[in-house]
């Protein structure tokens, strides 16, 4: 049954004869690219700005220098939404894990020793 319909819709859209169906398949697939994109591009930016922030903050805040880090790299999970890795100079074989808790209150997930922040968390 299902295949049937699916095989008149498939002839329909090929013939010619099905302008309309051709029409809202066009458009549909439009708008799912579109918001495909749209939200590649918003955690793209939120990767970004939480890399900036957070090394702004080792930099500004925690007195570290440019030569310091490594690299910063944030990504999507499940538990914290959105860690943020950084690998130190001094340590390159350890990835350092921070989340802001969406408050731009920085703090250490992982490894908890050595702490890398001089506040108390």
């Amino acid at each position: 049954m299902y295949m049937e319909s699916f095989f008149i819709c498939f002839l329909a859209f090929t013939t010619g004869g099905g302008f309309k169906i051709r029409k809202f398949v066009i458009i549909a697939a439009s708008i799912i690219i579109l918001l495909v994109i749209g939200i590649y591009a918003a955690l793209q930016f939120k990767y970004n700005s939480l890399e900036k922030s957070l090394k702004a903050y080792l930099i500004t805040v925690e007195g570290y220098s440019e030569s310091d880090i490594v690299s910063v790299k944030a990504e999507l999970s499940s538990m914290p939404k959105f860690p943020v890795y950084v690998i130190f100079a001094d340590d390159p074989n350890t990835k350092y894990i921070f989340t802001d808790r969406d408050a731009s209150d920085w703090t250490q997930l992982d490894p908890k020793e050595p702490q890398r922040l001089k506040k108390d968390n």
